[in-house]
């Protein structure tokens, strides 16, 4: 058996490791795996969620929860997976509680992915990268939950089929066919923007 070696200084820690130190009580390592997956998980809880308030009111209810059972992670899956579970639970309890008109998602300035083509492109493909982004923001509100929750898991966050299923509390299957009829439906809408 070779010794352990040790990672240089420098080296990033971890997920698990920071969770394990999470769990203990240190703040710096909780505010790190924010630092690290904050973005993501406000980004499907927006794109569930429709709105930004709701979504800040569910990736804050996530972060206490994460918190709070830190001390119970015990990595039967990945740190990832175990954040984008909780976030999933809350955005399903937030999606019950609200009223049951579904919200249209509206562009977030905060969000990144929002402004897809970069400074100084050509105003009309900068203009048609808009209008797509805000149909396919419109084409997913459309789609069942499960349906985009399952897309926007595996097609925006690249996760592997597998750890989609586990978030999502279903099986690889169950993922394969609602991210099939997902792609059928926005395919489907999206026919005349090939």
């Amino acid at each position: 058996m070779t010794p352990a070696v040790p990672a240089p200084p420098d080296a990033p820690v971890p997920d698990d490791e920071l969770v394990a130190r999470a769990g203990l009580g240190d703040h710096a390592a909780f505010a790190e795996l924010v630092a690290r997956h904050g973005a993501a998980l406000y980004r499907y809880a927006r794109r569930m969620l429709g709105s930004a308030p709701d979504a800040e009111d569910a990736v804050q209810d996530a972060l206490t929860a994460a918190w709070l059972g830190a001390e119970g992670f015990r990595g039967a899956s990945s740190v990832r997976t175990w954040l984008f579970g909780i976030q999933a639970n809350c955005v399903r309890r937030a999606a019950r509680t609200r009223t049951r008109t579904p919200v249209p998602v509206t562009p977030d300035p905060d969000d990144e992915r929002t402004d897809p083509a970069p400074a100084g492109d050509d105003p009309v493909e900068h203009l048609l990268a808009t209008d797509l982004r805000a149909a396919l923001d419109l084409a997913l509100a459309d789609l069942p939950g499960p349906q985009r929750a399952a897309w926007l898991l595996v097609e925006v966050e690249g996760m592997p089929y597998a750890d989609a299923a586990h978030v999502l509390g279903t099986t690889h299957a169950a993922v394969r066919g609602l991210l099939e009829r997902a792609r059928g439906t926005l395919g489907r809408r999206f026919e005349t923007w090939r």
